[in-house]
């Protein structure tokens, strides 16, 4: 079961780089349980952990990011997914938005503040709680 007083991420991505500067944003807002998976395959195979949030990539090999979505919310609808991408097509944030995506967000414009914008929309008393422990 889930242990609501450990916030637990997710970033699903096949860029390390971006997995990693990702993970350290997070890391700076004070958030410890980041787990991360090269491809959404590996990711649906061991998602038993369910996370509260997940930052999801749309363009990955063997499943892109809208069919990774739509398995995640027919399984764990209250799981919340940021879909991020470089891919500047309107398309697929209306895709990723249909199928239950929290947000969307364009890789080459993310920085620090913009990811802890989206998690105080997303989970609005999670950073107060993060800075409080």
């Amino acid at each position: 079961m889930n242990n609501n007083n450990v916030f637990s991420a997710c970033i699903v991505d096949d860029d390390p780089i971006w997995t990693n500067m990702l993970s350290q944003s997070l890391n700076n807002i004070g958030l410890q349980n980041i787990t991360s998976f090269s491809n959404g395959i590996d990711f649906l195979q061991q998602k038993n952990h369910c996370p509260k949030v997940i930052f999801l990539d749309f363009q990955m090999e063997k499943m892109n990011g809208i069919e990774v979505l739509q398995r995640i919310k027919s399984t764990s609808p209250e799981t919340e997914v940021v879909f991020c991408t470089s891919i500047e097509d309107l398309s697929v944030a209306i895709s990723a938005l249909n199928y239950g995506s929290k947000d969307f967000l364009l890789k080459s414009n993310i920085n620090q503040n913009q990811v802890t914008s989206v998690l105080n929309q997303v989970f609005p008393n999670l950073l107060q709680n993060v800075k409080a422990n």
